[in-house]
């Protein structure tokens, strides 16, 4: 589908190429009989050298286009690589201190060349409230982790036709008896952002509620892309994650940027 679409917009800049020249040749036919070859000969030198001029202006201008890295924001809430359960270990001891269920985005380039130092922003959080969606003005626009990746790069390239995993959220057990977050508040079970770096203040984990999730992909030589996620937390725990997403994370919209 990638290069089909490539193939398409290439042949339509060589088909408009044509038609232009066409243009002129007809052009030509048409009005020699009423000109004389010494007129019409310049006219028609002056009409192909315009037609010439005006894609050499325009080759490099549309090879960027044609070239140049696309991203796409993906998200498959049921496939095991994107949303799994897993566990926080201490670092020095290696003991086990908590178990969480992970979710992730998928970064996926679907253009022709690499995207380079690719970065992805939680731009902006909105709760549902009295009939519609309004901006959560305790989150602050914050970088997700590159799963993986987190102790060496922020920004990382993307080969193209390739995607990279990015750490989205997560949800501790409130069993745990060490756990990096505190995995409830006031007997709800949290779903916390997994940004950096985690501020001071405001919020970066939700509450039980109906929300919508802006996230934003973007890079040293490529566009936006965003993708906007509903949802609604129930602030359950689930040792089971597909029992976590029948009963406590109920996903409605979203699950692939334009």
């Amino acid at each position: 589908m990638r290069l089909m679409r490539h193939y398409i917009i290439v042949c339509f800049f060589i088909g408009l190429a044509v038609a232009a020249y066409a243009a002129v040749v007809v052009s030509v036919v048409f009005y020699w009989a009423c000109l004389t070859p010494p007129v019409a000969t310049p006219l028609a030198i002056a009409g192909a050298a315009i037609v010439t001029g005006l894609i050499a202006l325009l080759k490099d201008p549309i090879a960027v286009a044609i070239n140049s890295p696309k991203l796409k924001i993906r998200f498959f809430p049921y496939d095991k690589r994107d949303c799994h359960a897993t566990r926080f270990s201490n670092s020095a001891t290696g003991e086990i201190v908590a178990n969480t269920h992970y979710f992730r985005v998928r970064i996926e380039n679907i253009g022709w060349r690499t995207a380079e130092d690719v970065e992805v922003t939680l731009e902006e959080v909105k709760r549902f409230s009295e009939g519609d969606f309004i901006v959560d003005t305790d989150f602050m626009p914050l970088r997700l982790y590159w799963s993986h990746w987190r102790q060496n790069r922020s920004e990382i390239p993307i080969p193209a036709g390739a995607y990279r995993h990015c750490d989205l959220a997560f949800v501790l057990d409130p069993e745990s008896k060490t756990p990096p977050n505190p995995p409830a508040e006031d007997g709800k079970v949290l779903l916390w952002f997994d940004v950096f770096p985690r501020p001071n203040t405001g919020r970066t984990s939700l509450l039980p509620g109906k929300y919508q999730i802006l996230l934003s992909a973007f890079g040293k030589n490529v566009r936006r892309a965003s993708l906007k996620i509903e949802f609604e937390w129930k602030g359950l725990w689930r040792a089971d994650i597909d029992a976590l997403y029948r009963e406590g994370l109920i996903l409605t919209r979203g699950f692939e940027s334009a």
